[in-house]
Formats: structure tokens, sequence, C-alpha cells
């Protein structure tokens, strides 16, 4: 237990020794804050802890438009762009650096030295990569919750299920770049190679969400698209046909890569804020800030599409793959002559 506690915080060491850490650190309580600093007046939006007032009677103080506003802006852009996109990219590469380092003439033969095994060793080393992650999504989470609770009322400690999720989304790319790290010894090459990996899963993802709402949800809305004029009319000619042939084949194709987009999107339904939860389902920001009212055909098929994957589809398949991953690297790693 002593060896494991001082390879753990010998990465966070590490990792504490990093600038980026720290601006990774910083820019989460910045945009923290700047989410705390927005609130309502009587007659609008103020941001800035009341340094600016905005007149829009549609968010005022007491509203549930204002409230839902509140709400999507920290599940659907916060979580989904900062926690979910940018806070990611500036972990892989504070973090991408670790196994080759580690694996360099005079560290590795030091760390071997010490009496644990290879695989605790390997495995330990890989957790506290993920301390990174971990630490500033707690950090994040702490201010979000006492932001909205002072906003709203909602004590929701579901809030915090952004760690393990965020965590999560960002194992399934670090997992590659550790193996390439621990095949290639090279922190660019490890770096390059998690993030293009990335990349294309990303790519494959958006596919199949637009697939979906292109075969699925426009029809349901009563919408069809007229490929002929690019453009989306009323609902005439049946289209979808091959549209959901051809989403059935994408699919499957994803089915086999890790979702670390489908995981950050999907803590929407693990965040919950009680009798307010019912507002989210099926509703996005763009809609509550138009004034509209979601048509329920519309927001029923909306809800259809956010809850279209299981969590066995998002969760256990992703697991399986970095299962995979680490077994292969874990391999090598064992197998090596140092």
């Amino acid at each position: 237990m002593i060896q494991a506690y001082t390879i753990l915080l010998d990465s966070l060491r590490m990792l504490r020794a990093s600038k980026l850490f720290w601006v990774s650190m910083w820019i989460s309580l910045l945009v923290g804050l700047a989410y705390a600093s927005i609130g309502f007046t009587t007659s609008g939006l103020s941001v800035g802890f009341g340094l600016a007032d905005f007149d829009f009677p549609l968010l005022r103080k007491g509203t549930k438009e204002s409230e839902t506003f509140y709400l999507l802006l920290f599940t659907d852009v916060i979580v989904r762009f900062w926690l979910g996109w940018f806070s990611l990219v500036l972990a892989l590469i504070s973090t991408c650096s670790i196994f080759p380092q580690f694996l360099q003439s005079g560290s590795i033969e030091l760390a071997l030295s010490k009496p644990v095994s290879r695989l605790r060793l390997f495995l330990l080393k890989y957790l506290g990569g993920l301390l990174f992650v971990a630490v500033q999504t707690a950090l994040f989470c702490v201010v979000a919750f006492v932001a909205i609770g002072m906003r709203l009322g909602e004590w929701s400690v579901s809030i915090f299920w952004a760690v393990p999720v965020i965590t999560f989304a960002f194992s399934l790319m670090y997992c590659v770049g550790v193996a390439i790290g621990t095949i290639t010894r090279s922190t660019v090459f490890s770096l390059l190679g998690a993030l293009l990996f990335w990349a294309i899963t990303l790519v494959a993802q958006w596919t199949e969400d637009v697939l979906y709402k292109m075969a699925y949800v426009l029809p349901e809305a009563g919408l069809s698209i007229n490929f002929s004029e690019g453009q989306v009319d009323q609902a005439g000619n049946d289209t979808t046909s091959g549209l959901k042939k051809t989403y059935t084949t994408v699919r499957s194709i994803t089915a086999v890569l890790p979702k670390s987009r489908e995981c950050t999107l999907a803590l929407k339904r693990l965040i919950r804020f009680d009798e307010r939860s019912s507002l989210l389902a099926g509703v996005d920001l763009g809609s509550v800030l138009a004034g509209d009212r979601v048509d329920s055909t519309v927001q029923d098929a909306m809800e259809k599409y956010e809850l279209r994957h299981s969590w066995f589809s998002i969760i256990g398949t992703s697991l399986l793959f970095e299962i995979f991953v680490l077994a292969v690297a874990a391999k090598i790693f064992l197998r090596r002559d140092y």
C-alpha cells in the first residue's frame, strides 16, 4: 500500500510540475466562476456578478425559461465543450509524456527496483495520469454545485457524476497514448497517435449522430429532407428507408469503437435536478433562447434521440476497448527487458 501511494504521489508531483496542469486548473476555475457570475434580474440577464445587465424578458428572474437556460448552459455547453473537449486536449498534452519519460533509461530501472510487481507498477502509473482530469473536473464541479445551488436552490450532488464520467471519457484516448508511448517511448508519437485516434472516433460518432437525426428524428417530427434542393421540408416522399439502412451500417461500425463523445453527452441523463429534470428532456438551448414553444412531438423525438444508446453500448463497449488496449500495452511492458 505504501509503495502504491508513493507511485501515485510521484505521478501527481510530476503533473503539478507541469505548467499546463496549472493552466488547465486556472481555466477550469475561471470557466466555473464565469458560469457562477450569470444571474437573473426582473428585466433579464446579468453577467459578471451584476456588472452588466441585459434586457431579456424571456430569461427574467423566476421564469421556467431562465431556470432551464441556466441548467442547459451547464449540461449542454460547459460540460460538453469545456469538460468534454478543451480540458481533455490540455490533459492529453500534459499526460502523454508520463509513460515515455517513465520508460527512459535511469528512470525505469529505479522504478523496477522497488518491491512492486511490474503489472501493478504499470496500472498505478496509468491511474496517476488520470488524476489530472479527475482533479480539475472535481474543482469545476464544486464551483458549479455552489452556483446552481445559490441561483436555483438545487443542491444536486448528481453534478459530481461529471468527475468519473469525464475521467472515463479521457481514459479512452489516454489508453491509446499509453500503448503507443509504451511501444515507441516517444511523447510526440504518443500524443499524435492518441489525438488522431480520437479524431477518427469523433467523426464516426458525428456521422452516426447526423444519420440518426435524418432517418428518425426528422420524420417523427413531420419533416423530410429534400436532397435535390438540399433543404428540410414538410413530410412528403418517404426517403428514410435508405437512410435507415445506412445508419444501421454506420452504427455497427461505431459499436466497437470507444465513445468518449457519447459518454459526455450521456451526463445529461445522470445529472438530475428534481422537478426541473422534466423541463430538460428533449429540449436544447437554442429553442429556449428563441422562446419557441417546443412541440410535444418534436420533444418526444429528441428525447428518443438522447436515449437511443443503452448504457452498455456507451460504457460497456468502451470499457472493453480500454481493457483490450491496456492489456496489449501491459503485455509489452511486462515482457520488455529494461
